[in-house]
């Protein structure tokens, strides 16, 4: 395999990759802890409405779109394991080194990290 067939594969796997890390940001928006944030309740009360189960804190309308929300989670989360470096490696055939080699070209920051950082100097 030539070097440039190689390094158009890993910026691919990149690009993908990338596209992965929006899902991963949306998948964190989804999740129990900030559902309990924007609906104003508790994690207990998610779950409860997670399994059909009633409660008093949230209306019914409130409580369809929770269940819309998780549904959504479960569909992206679905999708998370195929685009990990690893996964795309795999499917790529191009090391985990390249592939980080092209994100860097890219200028792509993992966005977990910019929060990590924040969070340290704040």
């Amino acid at each position: 395999m030539t070097d440039n067939l190689m390094r158009l594969r890993a910026r691919q796997a990149a690009a993908d990759y990338m596209g992965g890390a929006k899902l991963r940001r949306d998948s964190e928006q989804l999740a129990d802890k900030s559902l309990k944030d924007k609906f104003a309740c508790s994690e207990w009360t998610i779950n409860r409405v997670r399994h059909g189960m009633p409660t008093s804190v949230l209306d019914e309308e409130d409580q369809v779109l929770v269940r819309m929300l998780i549904a959504e989670k479960v569909e992206t989360d679905k999708k998370l394991p195929r685009l990990t470096k690893e996964y795309l490696g795999y499917k790529y055939q191009v090391s985990r080194e390249a592939i980080d080699r092209e994100l860097d070209l890219a200028g792509f920051v993992n966005p977990k990290a910019q929060r990590k950082k924040k969070v340290a100097v704040a």
